[in-house]
């Protein structure tokens, strides 16, 4: 597929996130079936923080693992609350802590309509230069904002082995 989106040469940074503790939702899903977990996930994570008192330590992450591109494989989908401390136990959320990543990132602002095209710009060049990832893409949603979507700030990271 051709793109008519551009991102900057050498647009991928690489880094290292920090480790840390979240409230998680964990599914199998499909890219075809993706759309019903968005933005009803999100708001039940953040009322069930809430809830459990729980402190607030970072933006909402979508994190893809096996994900192809491939609208019908079947992947797995965690959509995850960093916070401080695990609370009480959750009714229909789990806490889990994740490790660091190693990654390269790009930064989005504009609407995640765009994802198909960025996506498909990304991973072109993350492939040009040699790079190979194992398979865990994260979306950390920096600024929402589903009345001005251009508005949206999106971090994108692709695992590198």
């Amino acid at each position: 597929m051709t793109t008519q989106l551009t991102i900057p040469e050498n647009a991928l940074l690489e880094k290292e996130t920090q480790p840390f503790t979240a409230i998680t939702f964990t599914t199998r899903t499909t890219l075809q079936t993706l759309s019903q977990y968005a933005p009803r996930v999100a708001h039940d994570l953040y009322r069930e923080a809430s809830r459990l008192h729980l402190d607030i330590a970072g933006p909402i992450q979508w994190i893809y693992t096996g994900v192809t591109g491939d609208q019908t494989n079947e992947f797995q989908l965690e959509i995850v609350l960093p916070i401080h401390q695990p609370g009480k136990q959750s009714d229909n959320f789990s806490y889990q802590t994740f490790p660091a990543f190693h990654c390269l990132s790009y930064t989005h602002t504009g609407p995640w309509s765009d994802f198909g095209e960025l996506y498909d710009a990304l991973f072109g060049q993350f492939h040009r230069d040699g790079h190979q990832t194992d398979g865990r893409v994260r979306e950390v949603y920096i600024i929402v904002d589903l009345e001005h979507m251009e508005k949206c700030v999106t971090e994108i990271q692709i695992a590198l082995v």
